[in-house]
């Protein structure tokens, strides 16, 4: 750790609390644990951010990676082409909804978000230049929506934490556009997330249509802005509000694809259709990075016509060895019934939690798919939302051998889909344990001291 603390920058970490903290330094994988130098055994709580679905070192996903890398390990996607990358697509073509033809490579969630803004522009362009329409430059998304890092995908997210510095770097300008964005004001906290604000959003495209290039929606689950459950039906009404304006709908399914909300697509759940499917993550396992956004034979033929060349692109576009784990990615989730498997470990994390909901401190408990979330607070009601508190309870959790990472004052499992009930019950005791030990010490009592202050 000294050694790194001299060389490294680690992301999203306040830098003076990194330095001053003592983490695990991973040495090594097993199912959904996690080992570090000194051999100690850590649960996955958040599947290593939300990417391992089925388990570290699994064995069919070693051997696609070990038996691609007897070919040939990368080559370029520019004037080339291979099988690995024909037959994912091929394969993601199937599963995706109907409609959804072409695939577009890239390297993770934000580049693949950008590719879909991009597009949407490009495809905007060419219907509207045909008309003789205003082309607009502005795209809609929600409040609290985390859409990755790269300023194309910064324009169009909605958390002011991570976001907001970087504002004056994605607004319009006469000389550089980029893309601004009309976001739902609604607060959608997972308290005050109702069926009702999807009318709000619904009048806001409805008065800002002829502004909007398109939508952008994470759907059933904003997973970094809080692990925000939609209602039921939020999500059909606004894909009709999308149709009825004739407005291009982006679907970001970096966080929710892949099973992680029950069903392969989260869109499935509400027979949505969108435009353009962006996903990452899950797609290889954990194993590597790769994205692909996937879109219409519309928007390819659009963009094929004018301008004809989509000048974007990666040096490792297609990656042989990701596009080969991800196959065997996706064959491993249907023959293993990976996503039949969801419901139960998921009732079993319930009923374990179940005596949480009688707190005073944890409000708001919420479900869907493999995820479970609740929130903490004072017992004054006030949010539990000091950092140095939260990095209390993680490294308390930590010690108890479960790896998380809060979301402001959001503690949530996301493990990998192929954690056995076994695993995951003892995921959401641990958790229960020790909460229960830092209520009984008055942690969560406003007007007593913690232990970092003692």
């Amino acid at each position: 750790m000294a050694r790194d603390r001299k060389v490294l920058w680690h992301p999203f970490a306040s830098l003076s609390a990194w330095e001053r903290e003592d983490p695990p330094v991973i040495a090594g994988g097993e199912g959904v644990w996690l080992i570090d130098d000194r051999g100690r055994r850590f649960l996955d709580g958040t599947a290593s951010l939300w990417v391992n679905i089925l388990g570290h070192r699994h064995p069919a996903l070693d051997r696609a990676l070990v038996a691609q890398l007897g070919a040939i390990a990368h080559s370029t996607f520019l004037g080339a082409t291979h099988e690995p990358a024909i037959r994912l697509a091929e394969r993601l073509v199937e599963l995706a909804p109907p409609g959804l033809r072409r695939v577009f490579y890239s390297d993770n969630g934000s580049t693949a978000v950008e590719v879909a803004l991009k597009l949407a522009f490009l495809f905007q362009h060419q219907r509207r230049s045909r008309k003789g329409a205003h082309l607009p430059a502005t795209f809609f998304s929600l409040d609290r929506s985390y859409h990755g890092d790269t300023l194309g995908a910064v324009g169009v997210g909605g958390i002011d934490r991570f976001h907001q510095v970087f504002g004056p770097l994605v607004r319009r300008s006469v000389t550089a556009p980029a893309p601004d964005c009309h976001r739902c004001p609604v607060g959608l906290s997972p308290a005050s997330c109702r069926l009702e604000c999807a009318d709000i959003a619904s009048r806001i495209l409805e008065d800002h249509h002829r502004e909007i290039l398109a939508v952008i929606l994470e759907p059933l689950l904003q997973a970094a802005g809080g692990m925000i459950v939609w209602p039921s039906g939020y999500l059909s009404k606004l894909a009709e509000s999308c149709r009825n304006l004739d407005l291009p709908l982006i679907l970001d399914e970096v966080a929710t694809g892949f099973g992680r909300t029950g069903t392969l697509f989260a869109c499935e759940q509400e027979g949505v259709i969108p435009d353009m499917l962006v996903l990452g993550k899950g797609l290889t396992g954990g194993y590597l990075p790769l994205a692909v956004t996937i879109v219409t034979e519309e928007i390819y033929q659009s963009v094929k016509k004018d301008p004809g060349t989509f000048y974007h692109g990666h040096s490792y576009t297609a990656n042989p060895l990701g596009c080969q784990v991800a196959l065997a990615t996706l064959s491993s989730i249907e023959e293993e019934k990976v996503l039949e498997a969801i419901p139960p470990k998921r009732e079993a994390v319930r009923e374990i939690w179940r005596p949480l909901e009688a707190l005073p401190f944890v409000v708001n408990m919420r479900f869907l798919g493999l995820v479970a979330a609740f929130d903490l607070c004072h017992t004054n009601g006030q949010p539990l939302d000091d950092p140095e508190e939260m990095a209390i309870i993680r490294d308390r959790i930590r010690n108890a051998g479960l790896l998380l990472r809060p979301l402001g004052p959001t503690l949530y499992l996301i493990p990998p889909l192929s954690i056995s009930r076994a695993e995951i019950e003892r995921m959401a005791g641990i958790v229960v344990e020790e909460l229960k030990g830092l209520a009984a010490g008055g942690f969560f009592d406003k007007n007593i001291p913690h232990p970092s202050s003692r």
